[in-house]
């Protein structure tokens, strides 16, 4: 009987101690599992973190992209439109085909030595078609401190008297007038009408007398002389 407890015993010893090594085994893996859970979702959350922080850049990135983007479009938008004033007003100050032929004439008549200012003297001078006379052309002598001869007047049409009043050359040392100093010219019309210009030759003056618009054009000649141009067109009142 007491042999039989005994062995009862044993066995009863040897299935908890089965019993006990199970349920460390099962706890050592339920531990292992478990650790496992918690570095692979911490791993996880680090990994989810990271791609947040990626997105986040990119995100970023994207609308710095898109505010760039948007800057050097309105930039070209301006520069744009910047480019089609400076070619509209390009259009507006750009000389024709016939104003560049007459530019390249001007040039020529520069280069070969003719003064700006008889250039444009000529040029200002030019106007449409009139009725005028034939033009008619003399010069006379002019006065100076040390010359009052004769030749020192002449008349157009017989009723318009021109005589003029000069610097002598030389800081007045010569009889002879000196053309780069104002010349003063004095008109004169039969019946007292009388007219006044000075300046530096060549000088253009015009005068109505008699329903008639006479007009003069004076430019240096020989030495002491000048040479008068003149004309009658119909006075356009």
């Amino acid at each position: 009987m007491a042999r039989r407890r005994i062995r009862r015993g044993q066995q009863d010893w040897h299935i908890w101690f089965k019993l006990a090594k199970l349920v460390m085994l099962v706890g050592a893996i339920g531990a292992a599992a478990f650790y496992a859970y918690e570095v692979g979702q911490r791993l996880a959350m680090e990994e989810i973190g990271g791609l947040r922080h990626q997105i986040e850049q990119l995100t970023t990135a994207e609308a710095g992209r898109k505010e760039e983007v948007a800057g050097l479009t309105a930039e070209l938008a301006d520069a744009k439109k910047r480019a089609d004033e400076y070619q509209a007003r390009y259009e507006q100050i750009a000389p024709s085909d016939e104003m560049k032929d007459i530019l390249a004439l001007v040039r020529a008549k520069l280069a070969s030595g003719l003064e700006a200012k008889r250039l444009a003297f000529v040029i200002s001078q030019a106007e449409r078609p009139r009725r005028c006379g034939e033009a008619a052309t003399k010069r006379f002598m002019v006065k100076t401190a040390k010359f009052d001869g004769e030749s020192t007047w002449v008349r157009f049409s017989d009723l318009i008297t021109i005589t003029a009043q000069g610097a002598g050359g030389n800081n007045g040392t010569e009889q002879w007038f000196d053309p780069d100093k104002p010349v003063s010219f004095t008109f004169t019309a039969i019946g007292g009408k009388e007219g006044k210009i000075e300046g530096k030759l060549p000088i253009q003056y015009s005068m109505v007398v008699k329903n008639g618009e006479y007009r003069f054009t004076i430019v240096p000649s020989a030495r002491g002389f000048v040479e008068v141009t003149g004309d009658r067109c119909e006075y356009r009142g």
